[in-house]
């Protein structure tokens, strides 16, 4: 008779309520040693608030939590550290201005008196970097890593606090493919020395490719615990959104390509030398190339967002002034940023305020504004676009990362753009939502509008673009239509400086 094993972790009928919402209703989780288990589910389907439990970041309104069979009562994510339960967000805590030892043990430094003993701080540092196959000085400030390098030294963080769980949140969403490789073996490892992980992102494939077992969560309640070795991508989808996906991306039918609308010639920049392209109305134009190619500099520079050293943006023939967004803005470019928390939201004011911010001079009648139509903007959008929100009063912050891209989505809309700029538009978010933004961007170039995306993602690019722009170093290596006969492997090749 074998022994029946105890779980690491386990969350028994979990329940978490917010003002106006049940976040968390009886929500069951178990977590062993040495396991990757996923966590997948929509935005704001209650994976974040469920994490934030675990963490000791919320305390539960009701359930029980355990640790080897233990109860526990953790309320402090320091609580949760010390009982070994570590939590790698999305949103990265590095201290800049600190080197990567300091980073790697802050908190937590070894000392010797009441003096930090340096010498073992930088050779235990380097003995993390060793294992996390990163080929940096300890002593380099952590401000002068890339996003990547950053993303592991929080991994490395949480094994230097002895985590026995460490849950990963969206770890890929800022990472090269190099990076991304680099991070699974570190999994690997982890998983080897029985440390276990929660993993949660909307890489699907990446979820069937490291999980043991995936436990989907739906409006905050238990939907079902399956081996992934017994499912496929398909039933996590509909399990995931409630129905069957049949199609992730829309059919282009109904754009009419028209006039140019934009028109670049030899735009130079800090990180991107004689780009030149243009788009017509009723165009979906992608951009794609590694991270750091210089995507998301040409988009800042043709918003205005960066002064560009050299060339001309010119829209509906009409130069936009370099250096100056409210120039861009007023000739009709919407540009809705990569990072959508910092550059895209203020998260602390309402939807209301949001998706009207930019079009608040056309609302105000001599000083002014004019609230009723400012509210019937917003629902307008907010309704078309099925945001989940109890009303446009709610903040910004409150809303799970789908339903803020749609409000960053809202507020470049109102005032009807003739170009809009989409960089990253759908990363971070849930496959569900990924296929009503895809609907979104057929709708307005089917309208006529011009639509730039700029993608990691080469499903994206062939999905949703008629033709793409790739980008290496800096530097344009081609504009190719996407036609039936044009391969991925062509679009990567130009996208690694190869010539079309």
């Amino acid at each position: 008779m074998t022994e029946e094993r105890v779980p690491l972790i386990e969350l028994r009928n979990i329940t978490k309520v917010f003002p106006g919402v049940k976040a968390l209703s009886d929500v069951c989780f178990t977590l062993y040693p040495g396991e990757v288990h996923s966590l997948c589910g929509e935005n704001g389907a209650g994976k974040s608030t469920l994490i934030k439990v675990m963490t000791g970041a919320h305390q539960a309104d009701g359930g029980e939590y355990f640790i080897d069979g233990q109860p526990v009562h953790i309320h402090s994510t320091q609580e949760g550290i010390a009982l070994g339960v570590s939590c790698v967000y999305q949103e990265l805590s590095i201290a800049p201005q600190l080197d990567v030892a300091q980073n790697l043990f802050i908190g937590n430094l070894p000392m010797k008196g009441v003096l930090i003993d340096h010498k073992k701080l930088y050779r235990d540092a380097q003995e993390i970097l060793d294992l996390l196959n990163l080929n940096v000085s300890p002593r380099t400030p952590a401000g002068e890593l890339s996003v990547g390098q950053q993303q592991m030294i929080e991994i490395g963080r949480a094994v230097t606090r002895n985590a026995r769980c460490i849950i990963m949140d969206e770890p890929t969403s800022s990472l090269s493919e190099a990076e991304t490789e680099t991070l699974f073996k570190i999994i690997d490892i982890l998983q080897q020395r029985g440390i276990a992980i929660v993993y949660i992102s909307h890489h699907l494939d990446e979820v069937m490719q490291l999980s043991d077992r995936i436990t989907v969560i739906r409006d905050g309640q238990n939907i079902i615990t399956m081996n992934t070795a017994d499912t496929t991508q398909e039933i996590l989808i509909a399990n995931m959104i409630g129905r069957p996906l049949d199609k992730q991306y829309p059919e282009k039918t109904g754009r009419s390509r028209g006039e140019v609308i934009l028109d670049v010639q030899g735009l130079c920049g800090e990180k991107f030398r004689d780009v030149t392209f243009q788009v017509h109305a009723g165009e979906v134009l992608g951009f794609f190339g590694l991270v750091g190619a210089g995507r998301s500099e040409i988009m800042r520079a043709i918003f205005g967002a960066d002064k560009p050293s050299a060339g001309t943006v010119t829209l509906n023939g009409e130069a936009i002034r370099a250096g100056s967004p409210p120039d861009a803005i007023r000739k009709g470019i919407g540009f809705c940023t990569e990072d959508r928390k910092k550059e895209g939201l203020m998260l602390r004011l309402s939807i209301l305020l949001n998706s009207t911010i930019v079009k608040l001079p056309q609302l105000a009648n001599g000083g002014v504004i004019d609230r009723k139509r400012q509210a019937e903007d917003a629902d307008r959008y907010i309704t078309a676009m099925r945001t989940k929100t109890p009303s446009i009063h709610q903040l910004a912050g409150n809303l799970s990362g789908g339903n803020q891209q749609k409000v960053v989505l809202a507020k470049w809309l109102t005032m009807e753009p003739k170009l809009l700029i989409l960089d990253e538009p759908t990363r971070g978010i849930d496959v569900g939502s990924k296929a009503e933004i895809y609907d979104i961007i057929n709708e307005l170039a089917g309208s006529g509008m011009a639509v730039i995306v700029v993608s990691s993602e080469i499903e994206e690019i062939f999905g949703v673009c008629d033709s793409v722009v790739t980008i290496f170093e800096g530097n344009q290596t081609a504009q190719l239509p996407i036609t039936p006969e044009l391969t991925r492997e062509k679009v990567l090749a130009c996208s690694l400086g190869g010539k079309p």
